[in-house]
């Protein structure tokens, strides 16, 4: 199932100041969950969107499959290539985030209620229609590896890899969800 949050909120954080947030709730015929919150003196919309599954899902020996997937999805859709999919989120001053964890995948996007359209179709067009080009992958693929290889030399990271392959063995908890060099 698909939960997402719709979200355009000003946060005022002064001495004193404080404002009560409305939030909707309701489902779409398709079974989504909706969370709605609107301030229409803002001229600008943040969407969150949290779908179940994440890296729990990659294949027995393909950890970080969905990793390297999630990190391909700005990096072209449709006709657009991936300079010409970052020049036209530029254009519309949107921010695209995509993110894995085990459990579930987040994607977020940050636009001016006026490209809110564009904005849309060009978000669309990245979950429906990646390129997944070679040279993207080649290029993800060697910013996970270095991320990887950094990550085996950073005493945090080794120490949490340490307890989390003692603490939860052969489950998907108890490996990277960024996957392997190998």
């Amino acid at each position: 199932m698909i939960r997402a949050v719709f979200t355009c909120i000003c946060c005022l954080w002064a001495s004193g100041v404080s404002a009560q947030v409305a939030v909707q709730e309701f489902s779409t015929p398709g079974g989504t969950d909706v969370w709605l919150v609107e301030e229409h003196s803002i001229p600008f919309v943040a969407l969150e969107i949290l779908i179940d599954g994440g890296s729990a899902l990659d294949l027995p020996g393909k950890r970080g499959a969905t990793n390297m997937m999630i990190g391909l999805l700005e990096e072209g859709a449709g006709d657009l290539d991936a300079q010409a999919f970052q020049r036209r989120r530029e254009e519309l001053a949107a921010s695209f985030g995509f993110r894995t964890f085990d459990d579930s995948v987040n994607i977020s996007a940050q636009f001016l209620t006026e490209n809110r359209d564009d904005a849309i179709a060009l978000l669309a067009s990245a979950l429906n229609a990646p390129r997944f080009d070679d040279d993207a992958i080649e290029r993800v693929r060697a910013q996970i590896l270095t991320s990887i290889r950094s990550d085996e030399k950073r005493p945090n990271s080794i120490a949490g890899d340490t307890f989390f392959a003692a603490a939860f063995g052969d489950h998907h908890y108890g490996s990277d969800q960024g996957g392997t060099i190998e």
